[in-house]
């Protein structure tokens, strides 16, 4: 038997995209970057009460085997006022773990227990420290800013590799990498405008 070379063996397992699977795939990676940095903002604090913020801390409570459960699925949580959330568990015997896990998690909120709801206050952040949450939110903004224009060149190295696919013009490649660089800008707007909205709410007193 003759033998394959390696080059030929790679290509061989490789299936070839057509325009569309490229820019699915392109629109699609792009999507889920921009859901993580929104999923991301909705963890920062700023001087007001939110449910984002806290609804993700992990709590281990013993009754359930000591696993890592998300607050949201062992207590209500709700808004009382600007700067205080309520979070009634689901079952009053989780409430010494829920504390518990609010003092591990140290998030700089004051906690109040009274046995059946625990109280979570907000309290107003420094100049300091709003400059320095707006500082971070920014670098993350930078991180998934380059993400995005990681995917787009590699958009345009998949289009790049279609060229001379049969069945495939010139001008339906062009019109592909204009597609791309639209989805482009459209994500980092979107990016943009998510880091000034969160930004703004940071820095309002």
């Amino acid at each position: 038997m003759i033998g394959v070379s390696d080059d030929h063996k790679n290509a061989s397992r490789i299936k070839a995209m057509d325009i569309d699977e490229v820019l699915l795939d392109t629109e699609d990676r792009m999507t889920k970057s921009a859901a993580d940095f929104d999923a991301y903002l909705k963890t920062v604090r700023s001087g007001q009460a939110s449910i984002e913020a806290i609804e993700h801390v992990h709590i281990e409570v013993a009754a359930y085997g000591g696993e890592p459960t998300p607050l949201k699925n062992l207590a209500v949580i709700a808004k009382a006022d600007a700067r205080m959330l309520t979070v009634k568990p689901f079952d009053a015997k989780t409430i010494k773990d829920i504390e518990k896990g609010f003092s591990i998690a140290n998030l700089g909120l004051t906690i109040n227990n009274d046995g059946k709801i625990i109280r979570v206050s907000f309290p107003p952040m420094s100049e300091e420290n709003r400059k320095r949450q707006v500082k971070q939110i920014k670098d993350r903004l930078e991180q998934h800013k380059v993400t995005i224009r990681n995917i787009r060149h590699e958009g345009q190295k998949g289009l790049k590799s279609l060229e001379k696919a049969a069945g495939i013009s010139e001008d339906d490649l062009k019109k592909a990498e204009h597609n791309v660089n639209d989805l482009t800008k459209q994500y980092e707007n979107h990016l943009e405008a998510a880091f000034e909205k969160k930004s703004k709410e940071v820095m309002t007193v």
